[in-house]
């Protein structure tokens, strides 16, 4: 299994007390004082009064719901506290348990207005074990009652799909429950010390790369914007990030450190047109580790609904799908089918107001393109489509033609499909293997 009880370790073995005696409880544990345990001086350990005491309510005997009796009125509290201090359309963003699905219970009636639902995600059995290879688990599976064999993925092809599934399947909970709502990963990472550290002393981060575009190859078939964890400009591979053991920053002082010269040496000494923070100079990536799995394009404004993207950092192709929007009369109609659970892959199709511009924005990285001629496949000349790509800017423009009405061609939806590749391509970085092409017969 994932996780497994290793062993026990004695914290505060010195007995600080966290509660002052001249406080309301008299210096007792709040839970103490409320009888929910006390400690039992012949066996000289704590003992449990009261076990359901955080399941049902102490008074009434109710079953607790943990989030709709305290902590959605947390939130609306500490929301209207933050609105009274600027502004009644300020956005929150709320998480439910790291990696829990959203609570059905969490309808547009009872959360917060203006919500931004931002799950975390972490692959806990990686997290756990500091440790990545060619067996990856699906722990959210697992932890559902699944059949472990069916949990258990192989390969890099696996861990994509792995991950993809999970981050998925909290996406699509989200929706669920709050409908049409905006979702954000709002935490996720990879700890860059896995595997006893060994990259820090061969410099191979191979493994930390593939587990990297795993996980952001999981965001992109998911449709979701994310939070990566983290940037943090005082790490070094020895202290990592300095904070509770973690060592997640994809920058590195120890990585940096040959090439700091090249920065001026006094920052009032840059200017903007100082070279080193030209949006092409390379000077700008010194310190990063496993860049090429964390610099990756991906569409910044779509001139539509997103569909599909996906992108191999193998070498440097992505395709992108996306699609019109259809109007309220053709949305209602026979002609465009509807789906009454929509998904990640099969979004609603109408959008409140009708599109302003045709041009969709795709941030596309000099570091890949740098040297390389752009290819981009799937347009229709004909209708009018076309594009250009700024390297100075890092991004692709893909204008799209009109054809007869919004989101309509013979009744059916319009769908922009375009295949993007580079010439020569990028160097591979790792085999994108599973089990058959690993153990099957060839």
């Amino acid at each position: 299994m994932p996780t497994k009880l290793t062993h026990h370790t004695l914290l505060n073995s010195a007995g600080v007390k966290a509660w002052h005696a001249d406080g309301p409880t008299g210096g007792r544990c709040l839970w103490e004082y409320h009888d929910v345990w006390r400690w039992d001086t012949v066996q000289d350990k704590a003992v449990v009064l009261r076990e359901n005491y955080f399941k049902v309510d102490p008074e009434t005997g109710r079953k607790v719901d943990w989030g709709l009796d305290f902590y959605l009125p947390l939130i609306k509290k500490w929301s209207e506290r933050v609105r009274k201090a600027s502004s009644a359309d300020k956005l929150v963003f709320i998480e439910p348990i790291p990696n829990e699905f959203c609570p059905s219970t969490w309808t547009k009636d009872k959360v917060p207005p203006n919500l931004v639902f931002a799950p975390h995600w972490y692959d806990l059995n990686a997290l756990f074990a500091k440790a990545f290879g060619n067996f990856t688990v699906n722990v959210q599976g697992i932890s559902r009652g699944m059949f472990p064999l069916k949990a258990f993925y192989w390969g890099h092809k696996g861990a994509r799909d792995n991950f993809s599934l999970q981050i998925r399947n909290i996406v699509e909970k989200g929706y669920l429950a709050l409908g049409e709502n905006p979702v954000l990963i709002g935490e996720c990472g990879i700890p860059m010390d896995m595997n006893k550290g060994d990259a820090f002393r061969t410099g191979n981060f191979e493994p930390q790369m593939r587990m990297m575009d795993a996980m952001i190859t999981a965001l992109d078939r998911s449709l979701v914007g994310f939070t990566l964890w983290n940037y943090n400009p005082d790490n070094d591979d020895f202290k990592g990030d300095d904070w509770n053991g973690e060592n997640f920053s994809w920058f590195s002082r120890s990585r940096a450190s040959p090439s700091l010269s090249s920065f001026p040496s006094s920052p009032s000494s840059l200017t903007q047109d100082s070279p080193a923070l030209d949006q092409t100079s390379p000077a700008l990536d010194e310190g990063g580790r496993i860049l090429p799995s964390l610099v990756r394009p991906y569409p910044a404004k779509t001139a539509g609904i997103p569909l599909r993207f996906e992108y191999e950092m193998n070498d440097g192709s992505f395709s992108y799908e996306w699609a019109d929007p259809v109007s309220d009369a053709a949305s209602s109609s026979s002609i465009v089918p509807q789906t009454s659970t929509p998904s990640v892959s099969n979004p609603p199709l109408t959008l409140t107001r009708p599109l302003r511009s045709r041009e969709t924005e795709i941030f596309l990285p000099s570091l890949l393109t740098r040297g390389r001629k752009v290819l981009v496949e799937g347009l229709d000349e004909e209708r009018g489509d076309r594009w250009v790509y700024d390297e100075r800017r890092q991004t692709l423009f893909v204008v799209t033609g009109t054809v007869g009405g919004e989101g309509e061609k013979g009744g059916r939806r319009q769908t922009h499909r375009i295949r993007v590749s580079l010439e020569p391509p990028l160097n591979r970085a790792f085999v994108v293997n599973d089990f058959w092409s690993d153990f099957g017969a060839y």
